[in-house]
C-alpha cells in the first residue's frame, strides 16, 4: 500500500509510518517558500516545487531527488486512490495522502468523492474530525493541526494517531478509510460546547472511520445530481444528494437529503411555503425544506412519491 506524504516536515510522520510497518511512502518535500500565511489548502490552485523521495523499509538513505510540481490531487472513486497531479508529467498515484504542511506552505486544489472541492467543504472554516480528516475525502489525512484548538494539541499525537489508522487500513486489506459523518458531528458538537475537551483526541476507535474494499460499500445516497428548487415566485438550480426508504410503520416512502448550491445560486432560507424538487426527467415532488446545516446547505424531507427513482427495498 503506497503512502505519499506532501508537504514540509516530513521526517516525523515517515519515521511513525515506518515503526506502524508500512513500507512503501513517497514524501513531496515542500523546498519552495510557499505562499502568504492568509492562504489555505483547497482554495485556488497553485503549484509548488517540491522533491520527491522514495523511503523503503530498512533503508538508512532515500534514492536521488528529482524536482516536480504537485498542483492538485483527485480521489479516483473507482480505484480508492489518490491522483497526485504533477506539472509536465503523467499523474502519479497513492492509496493514501497525508498533507504535512501548515496552510501557507502547500496550495493545493483537493478533489474528492462526488467532485467536491475542498474549498467547499471546508467554506468558511474547516471541518474535521480531530483536525486530522474530512467526510468525503477518504484516504487523506492532516498532520499539521487544521482548527487552532486542534493546532494546540502535540503534533506527535495528532500524528501517532494518523499512523495508527493508516496501519488499520493496511492491516484489514482495505482499500478506502473514510471518517464517519457521525463522528465528525459529534466531535463538532463537543468542540463547540466545551473546546477544553477538544483538546485531548484520546485513543482512535474502531467506530470514527469505515475501512472498506469496493464490495463492502452500498451507495450512500439514490441520486446525485442536478435539480431545481421550486418556491413561489423563483425557482433555484441547486446540486441534489438525495435518499430515502420505505417505512414499516406507515408503509410510505420517505426521502431526505441535502442541497448544495449550484455555481453562484444563493440558497433560500428554510420556509413553511410550499416547495418542490424537480430531477430532470422526473416529475416535481413536495418538499420541505427543514434547516440550514453548519455549511450553509439545505436539508430537505418528503413523503410519499420521491423525485427520484428509488433502488428497490
Amino acid at each position: 500500500m503506497s503512502v505519499a506524504v506532501i508537504g514540509t516536515g516530513s521526517g516525523a510522520v515517515v519515521r511513525a509510518l515506518r515503526a506502524a510497518g508500512v513500507v512503501d511512502v513517497i514524501v513531496y518535500e515542500l523546498v519552495s517558500g510557499g505562499d502568504p500565511p492568509d492562504s489555505a489548502i483547497g482554495g485556488p490552485r497553485r503549484t509548488s516545487s517540491t522533491t520527491r523521495r522514495r523511503w523503503r523499509h530498512r533503508e538508512d538513505q532515500p534514492v536521488p531527488r528529482r524536482l516536480v510540481e504537485v498542483s492538485e490531487l483527485v480521489f479516483d472513486e473507482d480505484e480508492d486512490r489518490w491522483q497526485i497531479h504533477l506539472a509536465g508529467i503523467e499523474p502519479e498515484h497513492a492509496r493514501v495522502v497525508i498533507l504535512t504542511a501548515e496552510p501557507a506552505g502547500v496550495q493545493l486544489g483537493v478533489t474528492g468523492r462526488e467532485s467536491r472541492t475542498l474549498d467547499a467543504a471546508w467554506s468558511p472554516t474547516p471541518v474535521t474530525f480531530r483536525g486530522i480528516a474530512t467526510r468525503g475525502f477518504p484516504n487523506l489525512f492532516f498532520a499539521y493541526g487544521t482548527e487552532p484548538v486542534v493546532r494546540a494539541e502535540s503534533s506527535a499525537h495528532r500524528v501517532d494517531l494518523i499512523a495508527t489508522w493508516v496501519r488499520a487500513l493496511q492491516r484489514q486489506s482495505g482499500t478506502r478509510i473514510e471518517v464517519r459523518a457521525s463522528a465528525q458531528h459529534e466531535y463538532h458538537r463537543r468542540l463547540g460546547m466545551t473546546p477544553d475537551t477538544a483538546r485531548r483526541p484520546g485513543r482512535p476507535r474502531p467506530h470514527h472511520f469505515d475501512i472498506t474494499v469496493a464490495a463492502d460499500r452500498q451507495p450512500d445516497h439514490d441520486y446525485a445530481g442536478p435539480a431545481v428548487l421550486d418556491l413561489p415566485g423563483a425557482e433555484y438550480p441547486v446540486l441534489a444528494t438525495l435518499t430515502g426508504h420505505t417505512d414499516p410503520i406507515d408503509g410510505r416512502y420517505h426521502w431526505y437529503g441535502r442541497l448544495d448550491p449550484a455555481e453562484t445560486t444563493t440558497l433560500p432560507e428554510p420556509t413553511r411555503a410550499s416547495a418542490f424538487l424537480v430531477l430532470p426527467g422526473r416529475e416535481p415532488a413536495a418538499a420541505h425544506l427543514t434547516e440550514r446545516d453548519p455549511w450553509g446547505n439545505l436539508r430537505v424531507t418528503g413523503a410519499g412519491t420521491p423525485p427520484f427513482a428509488p433502488e428497490p427495498q
